[in-house]
């Protein structure tokens, strides 16, 4: 099923039970961590593929190549995978007349491995597939150390969503700050003025923290992940 998004770019979504693809009229300058489009990049097109939790992941780049292609997606796409199912994917866009800048931000949220990265573990980090997975589009012109600072709010926004959630890493007792595997994937369309950040201190870095930490409440209430 295709849907358009709310967004001032033209967004389409695509979702079934395998795969969320998001997909841009136009290019769109990135920075993700994902497997597949990580780094710097100028993208069109967006996929967040569902796993089984008990996925080994031996060799999660390759799957995610063949997954795209069985697709007809591109190789110049942004690929993450998740074990969360998709139906408990949320989007939130910011009200544009509040806002300088269009901002949208697509969470799909999992809380079964969250990690406290702050604490001492007498095990190997739990790389497993349940992650939170995190893109956000934005209708601004960014310089690339914008683009970080965007994944900075991005960040923050995660983690108080996770504390307001009461989410604990299960083996240290303390509060968690993400998972193990989260990802995360940042798109500007680059239109208008240059603007240089997009922290706490600005209407953009506000409006994502916003955005990125409703979409992280409600992804989790969705997949009841939420602690009474």
């Amino acid at each position: 099923m295709l849907e358009r998004l709310p967004f001032n770019q033209p967004l389409t979504l695509s979702q079934s039970e395998q795969c969320l693809a998001i997909t841009s009229q136009l290019p769109l300058r990135t920075l993700s961590s994902a497997l597949i489009g990580d780094g710097f990049g100028s993208r069109r097109h967006f996929a967040n593929f569902h796993v089984d939790y008990r996925y080994d992941g031996r060799a999660p780049k390759a799957d995610l190549s063949a997954w795209l292609g069985g697709m007809g997606m591109p190789a110049s796409s942004v690929a993450m995978m998740t074990a969360v199912r998709l139906s408990n994917a949320s989007i939130v866009s910011m009200p544009l007349a509040q806002l300088d800048h269009g901002v949208m931000a697509l969470v799909t949220a999992g809380a079964g491995n969250a990690v406290d990265i702050t604490a001492l573990h007498s095990q190997d980090p739990r790389l497993v597939a349940g992650t939170i997975n995190v893109f956000v589009f934005v209708d601004a012109h960014l310089t690339d150390g914008a683009l970080v600072n965007a994944c900075l709010s991005i960040t923050e926004a995660k983690v108080q969503a996770l504390y307001m959630a009461g989410v604990i890493d299960t083996h240290s007792g303390t509060a968690a700050t993400g998972t193990s595997t989260d990802c995360v994937c940042m798109a500007a369309t680059q239109r208008g003025e240059l603007s240089p950040y997009a922290g706490s201190g600005t209407v953009l870095g506000r409006a994502i923290g916003r955005a990125v930490y409703q979409a992280t409440l409600n992804s989790l209430a969705s997949a009841n992940e939420m602690p009474l």
